[in-house]
């Protein structure tokens, strides 16, 4: 859900990410980032504590973690956490991906898999999602075990569910187990 605070962050970073032709890069950097912080408690700990100075919280924008981030991200990072918003990271972080998808005229796409995919298959797999939705697609491809196998594509209100997991429960439905 994204709140009227969300949003103008996400213009912020936007606008910053923008500015150093960096649009892409930084959004596909600040979901990733957000999706392990999300991922760790510790780390969501960390960065939300108000009890921590900031300076403490801000540590982690200059981490080994991050030194290959884009500059642009790391600043956006270093404001997001500053501005006391580090619990609303992953909602800024959707908000600047799905504005970003819209400056392309683009619609953000989910992806889950298995298993990381190389860039030829994640090529086939846009084309195909792209002629399945009949619509241009930005795609962020997550890696998710319980997946199993095959692929789990959000795209906006609308879920393709090809994984084994899902067809398996298909079939238990139809056998009537």
């Amino acid at each position: 859900m994204t709140t009227e605070r969300t949003s103008a962050y996400a213009q912020a970073v936007v606008a910053l990410a923008e500015g150093e032709d960096a649009l892409e890069a930084v959004g596909t950097e600040l979901r990733t980032i957000a999706h392990a912080v999300e991922s760790s408690d510790e780390l969501r700990q960390r960065l939300t504590d108000i009890h921590l100075p900031v300076g403490q919280r801000l540590k982690f924008v200059e981490s080994d973690v991050l030194r290959a981030a884009h500059p642009a991200t790391r600043s956006a990072l270093a404001m997001i956490i500053a501005a006391e918003r580090a619990g609303e990271l992953g909602a800024i972080a959707d908000a600047v991906a799905t504005q970003a998808a819209e400056r392309r005229e683009r619609e953000l796409a989910e992806v889950y898999v298995a298993a990381p995919i190389d860039a030829a298959r994640q090529r086939t797999l846009v084309q195909a999602l792209e002629r399945a939705t009949g619509k241009r697609l930005d795609v962020q491809v997550y890696v998710d075990p319980t997946v199993v196998g095959g692929v789990r594509a959000k795209i906006g209100d609308t879920v393709i569910d090809g994984s084994v997991a899902r067809r398996l429960q298909d079939l238990r439905t139809r056998v009537g187990g």
